[in-house]
């Protein structure tokens, strides 16, 4: 008949293997729900959606004409955002003994100056000049030995973002000089 020995079950291993499973299955989710939160926690902050400009203006010195600050900084700030604007002021004497008009003019020194810009320039309470960079053409009336200060304002219209956001630009500033009632 048969043999009366019957096949002995393996002997059962300690429960150790499904513990180490467990504690590995804990361990990941742990892990992934840590980087998680300081995934969410690094989360940077939406922007504005804007893009500002940078500008500089310097200015040029003159024969007929005393100039100053000449070659520094003219700016308050650099940075011009949409719907903002960044101002200036320089002073302009005249070195003459007869009355001058003084021609402002703007040249690009590096990078490209948006014709969109809004310019602005007054001395005291008077507006010598309000309008976008392309149509720039203003005039100051100087008496003799006489001098001014001149604010520049340089202006973000938020309507030409899209002309203007994101563009870098050096203008320099220059004075021409006419006799007085004179236009060039």
């Amino acid at each position: 008949m048969g043999s009366q020995f019957e096949p002995m079950a393996a002997p059962r291993e300690p429960r150790t293997s499904s513990m180490t499973a467990a504690a590995r299955w804990i361990g990941l989710i742990l892990g992934l729900s840590l980087a998680l939160v300081a995934l969410v926690q690094a989360r940077v902050p939406a922007g504005t959606g804007e893009v500002p400009a940078f500008a500089s203006l310097k200015a040029e010195p003159s024969v007929k004409l005393g100039v100053s600050p000449v070659g520094r900084e003219l700016l308050d700030e650099r940075t011009l955002g949409p719907g903002r604007s960044v101002s200036g002021v320089v002073e302009v004497s005249n070195l003459t003994g007869a009355p001058v008009t003084a021609e402002p003019r703007l040249r690009v020194l590096r990078g490209e100056a948006p014709d969109a810009l809004r310019l602005e320039l007054s001395a005291g309470r008077k507006t010598f000049y309000s309008g976008t960079l392309g149509d720039f053409h203003a005039a100051v009336r100087l008496g003799a030995r006489a001098a001014e200060r001149v604010r520049v304002r340089i202006s973000f219209p938020r309507d030409a973002a899209d002309e203007i956001q994101g563009h870098s630009f050096d203008l320099s500033l220059r004075f021409a000089t006419g006799r007085a009632g004179s236009s060039r």
